[in-house]
């Protein structure tokens, strides 16, 4: 059985690929244990000095596995879904992270490229969003309040109230990627970035991102109530309603209740 996550070591590169390609990379509970053990993997070697992660040149993820979630949901209307956090997503890792991003990058797919990298490559074919509206899902994680601090506001407003997306040339435009290039060039330009980290102090390079983590955290006030506002949302009808429908494949009747 193929890895749902393969983890490989080049050099003082680690690379992370996500491998669910007939379900589209979605994060299901498998992914996120293959990812914290990553984390785990990348943090105690002290060769490896950089990360590579991404999703392919397809796609990098549809987000999260919504027909896991629409069967836990059933059974467990309020909990989190198991190892469904910031730290699975990669909010700790103290060495840089490069992302390699094709494709779909939706939803928990998003989320992670958002929290885990520091540089992030886009090929032309990528697509950005944060479609959960769209299934009655409420943004958990305090999601409205990270992503205003890596977009700009009049953006955020649009993937979360919306679930529309933005392309590989708005992402640029408005810096949430550095860079983007052909599909052929994508994984290359990684690489070329990782060598460049990797020469530098391991010391200094975990230094400035702890900086920059301090820096781009949101306000813990604003985590609370978005955190807050998603429990309400899984007190609704409509939360238990929305997967449900995705996963029957139909429309879903939104009661507003």
């Amino acid at each position: 059985m193929d890895s749902i996550i393969i983890f490989e070591k080049k050099g003082k590169t680690a690379y992370l690929i996500l491998n669910r390609p007939e379900h589209n990379n979605a994060i299901n509970l498998s992914m996120r244990k293959a990812l914290c053990d990553a984390w785990e993997k990348i943090e105690k070697d002290q060769d490896i000095l950089s990360v590579i992660i991404t999703g392919g040149e397809r796609i990098f993820s549809s987000g999260q596995d919504l027909k896991e979630l629409s069967e836990f949901r059933e059974k467990e209307p309020l909990a989190e879904l198991p190892l469904n956090n910031l730290e699975t997503f990669g909010q700790n890792v103290k060495k840089p992270v490069i992302a390699a991003i094709s494709g779909h990058c939706l939803g928990s797919g998003f989320l992670l490229a958002t929290v885990s990298s520091d540089i992030r490559i886009a090929s032309e074919t990528a697509l950005f969003g944060m479609p959960e509206v769209k299934v009655g899902i409420p943004p958990a994680f305090g999601i409205p309040a990270i992503l205003s601090r890596h977009l700009p506001p009049a953006i955020t407003a649009e993937l979360l109230l919306l679930g529309n997306t933005i392309n590989a040339h708005t992402a640029y435009r408005i810096g949430f990627v550095n860079e983007v290039v052909p599909i052929k060039d994508m994984l290359l330009k990684a690489e070329q970035i990782a060598l460049q980290v990797n020469e530098m102090s391991p010391l200094i390079t975990a230094n400035i991102k702890e900086v920059l983590r301090k820096v781009t955290a949101p306000d813990p006030m604003a985590i609370a109530y978005s955190n807050a506002m998603c429990v309400l949302g899984r007190h609704s009808e409509d939360y238990i309603e929305g997967p449900r429908a995705f996963k029957e494949k139909r429309k879903p009747i939104w009661k507003g209740r």
